[in-house]
């Protein structure tokens, strides 16, 4: 329990970094802000652990919903790997979050919960896309 919180913690903090750092998204191709222009963090390894946390949260940022932060979003889900799952489904379907989030939450499966809302969705292979997607993102750093 203590892990996951921590991992929520972590994944909400390095969010709103990833936002406040964020332009416009109607500018593709902006220029990131430099090293030195990143907020310090404790360091709690090494800096390629940093770099990679600080890669796997900007990928999830960019899929939570406008308004919302990460602790937000997952606020209700029975796993971290179960709200990023629910994350990608909701962006690579073009599925309104909180009403998948909705449904998930409510004790529906997420491929129950897809289906119900674009019925013309590959339900199988869009669930495996979404979990392999968090799993990719949630993956703890190698080092």
């Amino acid at each position: 329990m203590k892990r996951f919180l921590t991992l929520i913690a972590a994944t909400a903090a390095l969010g709103l970094a990833a936002f406040a750092y964020a332009g416009p998204e109607d500018q593709p191709g902006a220029a990131e802000p430099s090293p030195a222009a990143q907020p310090s963090m404790p360091s709690t390894d090494a800096t390629a652990q940093s770099s990679a946390s600080t890669a796997q949260s900007t990928r999830l940022a960019a899929i939570v919903p406008p308004g919302m932060s990460a602790q937000e979003a997952c606020a209700g889900f029975r796993s971290v790997d179960e709200c990023v799952a629910t994350l990608h489904a909701s962006h690579n379907l073009s599925i309104p979050f909180p009403e998948l989030k909705s449904k998930v939450t409510g004790g529906a499966k997420l491929g129950t919960a897809i289906h119900q809302l674009k019925p013309d969705a590959n339900v199988k292979t869009e669930v495996r896309k979404a979990e392999e997607q968090a799993r990719s993102d949630t993956r703890s750093p190698q080092g």
